[in-house]
């Protein structure tokens, strides 16, 4: 692999599925089958497969052992750099998730060149692109002292959008509004303290995918003229006989350069404000709405697209 790896680092709901789409365009790059804490971290819920989360765990082991359950994205990894066996680990299995996932990526070449969005020129897939959401986002200096080459895109979003679709989704309020403090203070101490991250929101995608693509490809180091579309996968949900979401399922979605804003004006959520009480309004807008001011929105009023 030549080139640093590239780390996003937002919220869940957050938009860091688009920036990943953005990345995961791009011909030089290549990527995990999950985000950071799905591949290296055991999935609690598969412990009803004994087999599978016993070799999860047994993988698990030298961070749990050492540290706890540092890479948790439910709960702050605590403070100090981690030791340099977890981070040699962490490094190990990240190599060997982004192989495994090799014949996906292939795939996903496969279906844009079949789009005609093939690369212009050569494609390396040398850059390993990886997602860290939540409380794993403080965990980014210790991957800059794993890879001093890597580059960070830190994606914010508006506060009503992102906390009402995770309140909807089930979390309290009470840990929505201090996670997305937690996630946004993050991200502006690393770029006033020197971590190579170019951080942008996501409403500018949706306004200009092509123009922000541009920054970010910059920022890593990644030829934009390599780039002739997107591939911006969409989830259709999954339901059992009964109706009820049991899952996920990601499809494949092709646009031009010109067509992909369309499709991210036309799609994304616009009224998160609306179906919130008002009074849950008014907390997020206080709570919420000094650091938005620093991340570069307007405050009186917040608003969505």
């Amino acid at each position: 692999m030549t080139g640093g790896p590239i780390f996003i680092l937002g919220l869940q709901r957050g938009g860091t599925n688009q920036l990943l789409n953005i990345l995961r365009s791009h011909p030089d790059t290549t990527w995990p089958n999950g985000e950071f804490h799905e591949v290296l971290r055991p999935k609690w819920a598969s412990i009803a497969f004994p087999a599978k989360f016993s070799r999860q765990l047994y993988r698990y082991l030298p961070v749990l052992l050492r540290k706890g359950d540092v890479l948790s994205p439910h709960k702050p990894p605590g403070s100090g750099a981690l030791d340099q066996r977890i981070r040699a680990w962490m490094a190990k299995r990240l190599e060997q998730a982004t192989s495994r996932n090799a014949a996906e990526v292939a795939r996903f070449r496969a279906a844009m060149q079949s789009q005609g969005f093939g690369p212009n020129g050569s494609a390396a897939h040398s850059r390993m692109v990886v997602k860290l959401v939540n409380f794993n986002v403080g965990l980014a200096r210790d991957l800059q002292l794993m890879y001093p080459e890597a580059r960070f895109i830190g994606i914010t979003r508006e506060a009503i959008g992102v906390c009402e679709s995770m309140i909807s989704r089930g979390m309290a309020p009470e840990k929505a509004l201090p996670l997305y403090q937690f996630v946004s203070r993050q991200l502006l101490e690393m770029r006033d303290g020197g971590l190579p991250i170019l951080l942008v929101r996501f409403e500018e995608i949706i306004a200009d995918i092509v123009a922000v693509s541009a920054r970010v490809y910059a920022h890593c180091g990644l030829d934009a003229d390599a780039v002739t579309g997107f591939c911006l996968q969409d989830k259709t949900r999954l339901l059992d006989s009964d109706g009820q979401v049991v899952g996920v399922q990601k499809v494949d979605a092709f646009f031009d350069l010109t067509s992909a804003g369309d499709h991210l004006r036309g799609d994304v959520n616009t009224s998160a404000r609306a179906r919130m009480p008002e009074d849950l309004r008014r907390q997020i807008d206080e709570s919420c709405g000094p650091i938005m001011q620093q991340l570069g929105y307007v405050s009186d009023p917040i608003r969505t697209l």
